[in-house]
């Protein structure tokens, strides 16, 4: 192998285990992102699915603890008697009974001059009271706000009534009780904590709140409506179609984000009453904690996916490395062979000189063999006369 194609090698595995970690880290990120994404569906789906029929339960539990209230005054008002009703003392007394039997904050009736007879005397404030005290059908339930920020907001539990005073000779026309908030929702769990995801609450159509809360205590005004003015709508919910069902005491439900908080609010309408209980999920508080998961399923990913590409690297820089050897040993060996063969062609150089020596050597030999042959065969002898200075030759054939 070459070194240059050697160097092309590693510098293509180096190249793909950084392009391989690069797409398994940006991969589990994705991923990761992904399933946040799809948490937020999956939250919201749950909120939708669950909510309306979470709020539907609970709305059950307060129509029928209101309509324990009413049959308390149906029952208060069959105990009553001629002779309670025979003096204003004796009907003052009998309420006040009633007001401790029953824990009343008010037990009270109207005649049909609008005149409310209690059991510490008469009071005309009737336009105070939202029914109607001169053709009343049916039950009425309604919250009367309290002038005073000392005094707590009561709930106003009102039926029908049919009876005559005996000391006045007046119709009374309406029978009502006043209870505190906590009183009529003792029983439906209502209570406020921040930390949690999810929260039970009843507003009048008019956004005022039983409880001391908005918005499970995140909203700081003390109206639902006014605080739905700064939330933001996520499609295809808005303001306006909020407060038309709102207003109109319709069941709906609606997704917003309030103060960077994500939150689904249902609400459903309480029979009898102008009022909506709704039922929030903040679903950001949920999404956290799923995301808390998926976020350390994620970093689990990114180490598993780091540990791989390591595991890889080294393995890459083992095979590297037996390349590299690898390449050493066969251009020793490609070396060696360069040698021998150079060797190779020295010796046969050699030898081919050698041989050419031989045969050169041969044949002198074979010459001087000839003349040695040729010796046996031939003779000549030459005289001098050295008188005359003239040769004289003798040859002499062996035939």
């Amino acid at each position: 192998m070459k070194p240059e194609k050697g160097t092309r090698t590693t510098m293509i595995l180096v190249t793909g285990t950084l392009f391989l970690a690069i797409i398994l880290v940006a991969g589990t990120i994705w991923m990761g992102e992904s399933a946040k994404h799809d948490n937020e569906k999956a939250v919201r789906a749950v909120s939708l699915l669950y909510l309306d029929e979470l709020a539907g339960r609970r709305e059950q539990v307060v129509k029928n603890n209101l309509q324990d209230k009413v049959n308390t005054i149906n029952v208060a008002m069959e105990l009553m008697t001629e002779a309670d009703l025979s003096s204003k003392e004796n009907m003052e007394a009998y309420q006040a009974r009633m007001k401790r039997l029953y824990s009343l904050d008010k037990f009270a009736f109207v005649d049909t001059d609008g005149l409310i007879y209690t059991s510490s005397g008469t009071q005309d404030n009737i336009d105070e009271y939202r029914f109607d005290y001169k053709d009343m059908k049916e039950p009425a339930i309604f919250m009367m706000d309290s002038s005073d920020p000392a005094i707590d907001d009561m709930i106003i539990v009102a039926v029908p009534a049919d009876l005559t005073t005996g000391f006045s000779g007046k119709k009374l026309s309406v029978c009502f009780m006043a209870i505190s908030t906590d009183e009529m929702l003792a029983g439906v769990s209502m209570t406020t904590n921040t930390n949690e995801a999810t929260f039970c609450n009843i507003y009048t159509s008019e956004g005022h709140a039983l409880t001391n809360s908005v918005l499970g205590g995140l909203a700081k005004e003390d109206n639902l409506l006014e605080a739905m003015k700064i939330a933001e709508f996520e499609s295809p919910y808005t303001l306006d179609s909020f407060n038309q069902t709102f207003n109109s005491v319709e069941r709906g439900v609606v997704s917003f984000t309030y103060n960077g908080i994500r939150e689904t609010l249902a609400y459903i309408p309480v029979e009898g009453t102008d009022w909506q209980l709704t039922y929030l999920i903040r679903e950001s508080v949920i999404g956290e904690r799923i995301d808390t998961i998926s976020m350390d399923i994620v970093r689990r990913s990114i180490l598993q996916s780091i540990l791989t590409v390591l595991v890889m690297a080294l393995m890459f820089g083992l095979i590297i490395n037996t390349m590299k050897r690898n390449s050493k040993l066969m251009i020793e060996h490609e070396t060696r062979e360069t040698a021998n063969r150079v060797k190779q062609q020295e010796l046969e150089h050699r030898l081919e000189l050698q041989d050419r020596l031989l045969e050169e050597q041969r044949q002198k030999e074979q010459q001087n063999d000839m003349i040695t042959a040729l010796s046996a065969d031939y003779w000549s002898v030459y005289y001098l006369d050295l008188d005359t200075s003239e040769g004289i030759c003798f040859r002499h054939h062996s035939d």
